[in-house]
């Protein structure tokens, strides 16, 4: 890897590795749902001025099928899915959750016909890493109590953010991607936008929520995706998603350093369990990655 790509390749492992906390901080004073509109709509917007100014928006509109299906599947319901859960469990463990979307990933390309998908060095991971998500669970439901519900709709997540990639895959090619992301986005932020009426705060949110929600937009959105396009052309598509594995690590951190959340006996026994499972599911000729936001 060039110095480059490694300096792209840490920035952006970093960078999406906050969101969770920022998503915590958020909901002390703003519903699930608002988070997801207050992140898109600023980042929709800067995309495609971005876009606008580069000449691409225009030739890209033509796109916008291909925008709607992976703005569903990888931004409408997941964020929801993510903000929700973060009311009941910590912002490590939605992270490490999300580490599963390598092994999603197989299952779908199998599915789709990859005759290479279910080779024995990716059983082998799938089954490691959905035995670290078991252990960890397990353990620490019957310790901390934690919300199977909330697990499981951080897992429908990771299905998405799997899926989007194979939906975006026959344009990547042709389209401009920041203005494909962009169209997404606004489709996110309209999709939202009659439920405003319920779900916006009646009060002046803390200035710590504002600048979480500011964040997400800006750097865990905008920047992060003009960087993930950016770190495809200098590593290519397959190792990009390398990123999914440093990601846990760093929410992990935050989560510990900044929320004071504690390293259960189950996160200390099921993180590296799924980190390890998720590299063998996906260290075989990967075809399908993911964007993971």
């Amino acid at each position: 890897m060039t110095k480059k790509g490694a300096i792209l390749f840490i920035a952006l492992s970093t960078i999406w590795g906050i969101p969770y906390l920022l998503i915590k901080l958020a909901l002390v004073d703003l519903d699930p749902a608002f988070i997801v509109f207050a992140r898109s709509a600023p980042a929709a917007i800067l995309l495609l001025i971005y876009s606008a100014v580069r000449g691409k928006l225009t030739s890209n509109l033509k796109y916008y099928k291909t925008a709607f299906g992976f703005a569903v599947v990888e931004m409408v319901f997941p964020w929801w899915f993510i903000n929700m859960a973060e009311r009941e469990i910590s912002s490590s463990l939605a992270g490490l959750l999300l580490a599963t979307v390598p092994i999603f990933g197989v299952l779908i390309a199998r599915f789709r016909g990859d005759t290479n998908a279910f080779h024995k060095r990716r059983i082998v991971g799938m089954l490691i890493g959905t035995l670290g998500v078991v252990i960890l669970v397990g353990l620490d439901s019957i310790t901390d109590g934690i919300s199977i519900l909330a697990v499981f709709i951080v897992l429908l997540a990771a299905f998405g953010y799997a899926l989007g990639p194979v939906i975006v895959n026959k344009t990547l090619g042709e389209s401009d991607s920041p203005t494909v992301i962009g169209l997404s986005l606004l489709i996110v932020s309209l999709i939202y936008t009659p439920f405003l009426p319920f779900v916006a705060p009646t009060e002046m949110p803390s200035t710590t929520s504002i600048l979480a929600v500011l964040t997400l937009a800006i750097v865990c959105t905008v920047i992060a995706f003009l960087l993930f396009f950016a770190l495809i052309d200098e590593i290519g598509p397959v190792r990009v998603t390398l990123i999914t594995y440093l990601n846990p690590a760093v929410a992990l951190v935050l989560g510990v350093v900044f929320l004071s959340e504690p390293i259960t006996i189950g996160l200390a026994i099921g993180f590296p369990m799924v980190i390890i499972g998720s590299w063998f599911a996906s260290s075989v000729n990967q075809r399908y990655e993911s964007v993971n936001s």
